[in-house]
């Protein structure tokens, strides 16, 4: 568990803060922790507990202890993607003509860049640069975007992808996180494994990234076929 990138992801105080770094260190026999004790354990009361749990998206206690005591990391094998097919095919041929917005930030930007550039070698206008004027309503039929994010709930990415979806434009969107707005605003939202914040560790493996690439990748090849 990253605590310093939870904190900054959610926007935790130093309380919240206090309280990861109490479940960090007690993990291994955190089902055995009530709620109570947990306030008693930290000087605080199970209000900001459970302030805590909607903060970080849980539905409640019990919820936030099942993930948190979990050791399962984000390295889910690749999932079948023939459920995607259909609708990307259709989302690929209506935009033939369009000019392809492919975005991603921080390690999702260098898999945006490849992919724009196998779509430019198989004939379309991609671009891995975005500029929001080009997600005006005025480009609607001339723009599509694609979106890549494993979390899926960074702001930035939140105003793009909104910005998009209420000016029609269509989007699709490649991500861990199926709760995420993103994926709620987006045309086709393909969901890659299962995103957990609490295993954001450079020492542990994160598949979604390759997953992206060979989900992808299985998508293109499958739209080039049916061109034949």
């Amino acid at each position: 568990m990253n605590i310093d990138h939870l904190k900054d992801k959610f926007d935790l105080n130093e309380l919240e803060v206090s309280l990861l770094e109490y479940i960090k260190k007690n993990q291994k026999q955190l089902k055995n922790i009530t709620i109570r004790q947990m306030a008693k354990d930290n000087f605080t009361s199970t209000s900001a507990i459970y302030r805590l749990c909607n903060k970080l998206e849980f539905s409640g206690y019990s919820d936030m202890i099942y993930h948190l005591s979990s050791n399962t990391h984000n390295n889910a094998p690749t999932q079948k993607y023939e459920n995607y097919l259909p609708h990307f095919i259709q989302l690929l041929k209506k935009h033939k003509n369009s000019k392809i917005v492919v975005f991603g930030m921080g390690f999702s930007a260098p898999i945006a860049d490849y992919i724009s550039q196998r779509l430019t070698l198989n004939g379309f206008c991609a671009m891995s640069v975005l500029h929001m004027e080009m997600l005006d309503v005025s480009f609607q039929d001339s723009t599509f975007l694609i979106v890549i994010s494993n979390s899926g709930i960074t702001t930035r990415l939140e105003e793009v992808v909104k910005t998009a979806k209420n000016n029609h434009i269509d989007i699709i969107t490649f991500t861990g996180n199926e709760k995420s707005k993103i994926s709620q605003y987006a045309t086709l939202p393909i969901i890659i494994g299962h995103y957990n914040p609490f295993y954001h560790d450079n020492l542990v493996p994160n598949a979604f990234f390759g997953q992206v690439l060979i989900i992808f990748e299985s998508l293109l090849y499958s739209f080039l076929s049916s061109k034949k």
